[in-house]
């Protein structure tokens, strides 16, 4: 099973990629746009970004993969309980939407719960 991580905090990535790699699915970790977009060729089974992605927003990726990739499963997350934020990311096609404090914690639950 292969992961796109893309959050360009590099505490809250490192800590998500380990819970990961831990459960044994192969993960690519992209801190920009750039990046994710070149392992996006990789075909990810799932993809889990924070929505205030450095140098193009988690929403664009969010938005751009399920136009170039609709049947990756998406989970979003933010640091902070925005709203609007999380609805517009569930518009756009995210399967679950968390704040950080939760992804850090739960990762391969919820990538679990979407693989199941």
């Amino acid at each position: 099973m292969k992961v796109l991580l893309s959050d360009s905090n590099l505490i809250t990535s490192s800590k998500v990629s380990s819970l990961l790699k831990s459960q044994g699915w192969e993960v690519f970790s992209a801190s920009r746009w750039t990046k994710a977009k070149e392992i996006l060729q990789e075909n990810p089974d799932i993809s889990v970004a924070v929505i205030n992605l450095e140098g193009f927003g988690g929403l664009e990726l969010l938005e751009n993969l399920k136009k170039e990739n609709p049947e990756v499963k998406v989970i979003t997350y933010c640091g902070h309980m925005n709203l609007p934020l999380q609805s517009k990311a569930q518009e756009l096609g995210a399967d679950i939407v968390v704040p950080n404090s939760v992804i850090v914690n739960s990762a391969a639950e919820l990538v679990a719960k979407l693989t199941s």
